[in-house]
C-alpha cells in the first residue's frame, strides 16, 4: 500500500501519555486519507452530546497518501474537530510545512484529546511525542515562540564546528581563474 506509513498517534494531554495505532489497507482504501481519516476518527471517538470545549472533544491533524510527493499542491493537511460554533464536523485544510513535517514523522493522523494541567507544547517525531513545558513561551509572539522552539533543535542537529559560519574561500574554475564571493570584491 503506497503512500501510507500506517500509523496514527493518539495523545492524551490530561494523562500526558500517547499511544501509536496501526491501520490496514482496508481502512486506508475506505477512508482514503486526511479528510476521511479525520472524519472516521471523530465519528468513532466522540460520544453524543460532547461539549466542543470539553476535554472529551478531539482535535485531529491528518495528511493524505500524496502528501510530500513530487506532485503539485501536496503540502496540504486537515485539522478536524467538533465545531464550537454549531457542534458539527469542522475540517478546514491548510498548507505550508506542517503537512510535510507531519508526514515525515510517519503519522498519517495525530489525535489530541484531554486538557493539560499547565501549558505544554508537543514535540512530535518518528518515535512519538514529548510533552514540553510552555511556561517560558507563554505570552510570546508567534515568531518568538517558533524561534525559541526550533533554535535548540537546529543547534543540536548541527556539528559543533558548523554553528559559526566560516567565510568562504575563493573557488577556482578549470581554466585556473578564481571566482570571488561578493564580500571579497572591492
Amino acid at each position: 500500500m503506497y503512500g501510507y506509513m500506517r500509523r496514527i498517534l493518539r495523545i492524551d494531554l490530561t494523562q500526558q501519555n500517547s499511544s501509536v495505532e496501526t491501520f490496514d489497507e482496508a481502512f486506508a482504501r475506505k477512508f482514503l486519507g486526511g479528510n476521511g481519516f479525520a472524519a472516521k476518527i471523530l465519528y468513532d471517538g466522540l460520544g453524543k452530546g460532547v461539549d466542543p470545549f470539553s476535554p472529551e472533544n478531539l482535535v485531529v491533524f491528518a495528511v493524505g497518501p500524496i502528501t510530500d510527493t513530487p506532485l503539485p499542491s501536496t503540502s496540504r493537511a486537515y485539522v478536524a474537530t467538533q465545531s464550537p460554533l454549531n457542534g458539527l464536523f469542522f475540517d478546514p485544510t491548510f498548507g505550508g510545512r506542517f503537512a510535510i513535517t507531519q508526514k515525515r514523522t510517519g503519522f498519517e493522523a495525530i489525535v489530541i484529546s484531554g486538557k493539560a494541567r499547565s501549558p505544554v507544547y508537543l514535540a512530535v517525531d518518528e518515535s512519538g511525542v514529548q510533552f514540553k513545558p510552555d511556561a517560558p513561551l507563554w505570552g510570546k509572539l508567534t515568531k518568538e515562540t517558533e524561534e525559541a522552539i526550533t533554535m535548540p533543535v537546529q543547534r543540536s542537529s548541527m556539528p559543533e564546528s558548523s554553528t559559526v559560519p566560516k567565510p568562504r574561500s575563493p573557488r577556482s574554475l578549470p581554466s585556473g581563474r578564481r571566482i570571488l564571493p561578493p564580500w571579497m570584491i572591492r
